[in-house]
């Protein structure tokens, strides 16, 4: 097959070899201009895969001096290339990565942050000709991340004041707090130590709050993923505008709806289908949202180029929705609930699974000198992309709701591997798709048998919390282990109730596996006598919804499972 044209930028992050290569672009240079009327000292946050590394290289090229002959080739055809800003390239543009960082220990942090800083400041000091040999390698010399900014501006001082030089500096920092939230996820102490008032993330700061003061930096831009690290260091680095939940800014990373229907029509051959892909793709990568007022919501970038870059040669889905070369594992996902009070933090992941939403107040500043509670850790989940913005409720207060099914699908996976540590029981997920593979061909009895080893380990342990709400939240927290399925509940039919739970094919699965329609009542040990009359009446409401839904009724190989939990046990029936 002849290879597509188009080719999508996915992993790529260098605005000149975008260019060069003639990768597709969605131009979001009209930023440039508008950061520039805001205040100097700019931060703005995003979860990961959203595009900041690709802006700040927009950025790096846009102020550096140095890449002046480049201006016309790189920026000729973008908005900001054809409305140039009286500060392009007027700056030596000093940028720091902070990705990458070693934290396996403390000792391991600090070494390589130092190692980092060092290394950018001589690449600095030598691509813009600062300083003899001698004065650079006396600035790089320096034992600590802070001494070493220290000295290269006081050396810096001493430079210009003997050449006359006023040209300033940008300072620009990408994935600022990408160690320290691997520090805050492993050891929350550390953390504290790094970011304290003799911590070195801290002292690394305060040299560039200190230089600001003097003039000899003008403007910085930091990017990352939480306030937290940047809160932490309170006085030490107070002089930053946060423009993340700015309206004006929130389209400024990620597509919107129209950017992302733009991307797909490049590709797409029959455009009979891109109604239904457009579905998809909003269902699995949309619904981040950083502010209430904000009536969309964006694409998490990242995912939806991935998607794009496998479907444009067969027209297929990728095997799998989410890039196998970002999917976090378990251990991180267990040790960020374990930040600070596990059980609290497991607490807010139950109330999101269980009612799809939690409201509690949005913080724009954290305080570790307050305990960090289920308000903190619902707002360290939202600003690392786990949870996003829906609104307001009826009394004012910030709705926060997974945004896609990508996080769904995570947040479920994880909850069956509580349960089932919970329960004193091995976590195996490849048992559970083992079941899974003979719930697609047709029996959902073996699957239905673990759900009920689950209970019966929790009732051995005299477990009080027996409901329906329960036994459905285990049931779809195993479905989601096997990824065969879309698991969908609470469907409204016609004014006529909700559907429990459904089993839908996966878009990227082949072949044609059974899909189902799950009705589940709970009865108390007491009511055990009423196991015929609730079966019968579950059979009737599943029947009912066959008859007046027009989508179950369009699904082929469709099964419905009226289900009847009486304690820890299951009994099932097939409509």
């Amino acid at each position: 097959m002849q290879q597509p044209k188009v080719k999508f930028p996915y992993g790529i992050s260098n605005i000149e070899k975008l260019v060069d290569q003639d990768y597709v672009f969605v131009d979001k240079t009209k930023y440039v201009e508008l950061l520039e009327k805001e205040e100097s000292y700019s931060i703005f946050l995003r979860p990961r895969r959203m595009g900041k590394s690709l802006f700040v290289s927009i950025l790096e090229y846009y102020y550096d001096i140095l890449q002046k002959d480049k201006f016309e080739k790189i920026f000729s055809k973008l908005y900001i290339g054809q409305n140039p800003t009286p500060c392009a390239n007027s700056f030596r543009v000093l940028c720091f990565d902070f990705s990458g960082i070693d934290t396996q220990t403390e000792e391991d942090t600090y070494n390589y942050f130092l190692k980092k800083i060092r290394s950018v400041m001589n690449g600095f000091m030598e691509r813009y000709g600062l300083f003899s040999h001698e004065e650079i390698q006396k600035v790089i010399a320096a034992t600590s991340p802070g001494e070493l900014m220290g000295s290269f501006f006081e050396t810096l001082k001493t430079w210009k004041e003997k050449t006359d030089d006023e040209l300033p500096i940008y300072i620009i920092i990408d994935e600022y707090d990408h160690f320290t939230n691997e520090i805050l996820i492993r050891d929350l102490s550390e953390f504290k130590r790094s970011v304290s008032q003799d911590g070195y993330v801290r002292k690394f700061y305060e040299a560039i709050k200190i230089a600001t003061r003097q003039g000899f930096v003008d403007r910085f831009f930091i990017t990352g993923v939480s306030p937290v690290t940047m809160d932490s260091l309170t006085s030490g680095f107070n002089i930053g505008k946060h423009l993340t939940g700015k309206k004006e800014f929130h389209n400024m990373m990620g597509f919107t709806e129209a950017e992302t229907q733009m991307l797909l029509n490049l590709v797409l051959k029959d455009t009979s289908r891109e109604a239904e892909i457009l579905i998809d793709l909003k269902k699995w990568y949309n619904g981040y949202c950083f502010n209430t007022d904000v009536k969309h919501s964006v694409y998490n970038s990242d995912m939806v180029l991935y998607f794009l870059d496998n479907f444009k040669y067969e027209q297929k889905y990728p095997q799998q929705m989410l890039d196998p070369n970002i999917m976090p594992d378990y251990g991180k996902i267990k040790k960020l609930f374990q930040v600070a009070n596990y059980k609290e933090n497991l607490e807010v992941l139950q109330a999101i699974l269980e009612h799809g939403e939690i409201s509690t107040k949005l913080i724009y500043q954290f305080s570790f000198e307050q305990p960090f509670d289920k308000i903190s850790f619902t707002n360290l989940l939202y600003y690392l992309g786990n949870l996003t913005l829906k609104g307001l409720n009826e009394y004012g207060m910030p709705v926060f709701v997974i945004p896609n099914y990508v996080i769904k699908e995570l947040f479920w996976q994880y909850y069956a591997y509580v349960l089932q540590e919970s329960a004193d029981l091995i976590y195996d997920a490849s048992k559970v798709r083992d079941a899974m593979l003979s719930v697609a061909a047709g029996d959902i009895g073996p699957f239905l048998l673990l759900v009920q080893k689950l209970l019966e380990a929790f009732s051995n342990r005299d477990y009080q919390r027996f409901d329906e709400k329960y036994i459905k939240g285990i049931i779809m927290a195993y479905a989601f282990q096997a990824e065969f399925y879309v698991v969908r509940s609470e469907r409204e039919i016609a004014n006529d109730g909700y559907l429990d739970i459904e089993f839908l094919q996966h878009p990227s699965l082949p072949g044609r596996p059974h899909q189902y329609v799950i009705e589940l009542k709970y009865l108390k040990q007491s009511d055990a006598d009423k196991l015929e009359s609730t079966m019968l009446s579950a059979k009737k409401q599943l029947q009912s919804y066959l008859e007046i839904d027009a989508e179950l009724q369009s699904m082929q190989r469709l099964k419905a499972i009226a289900i009847v939990a009486i304690k820890d046990k299951l009994f099932w029936e097939e409509v």
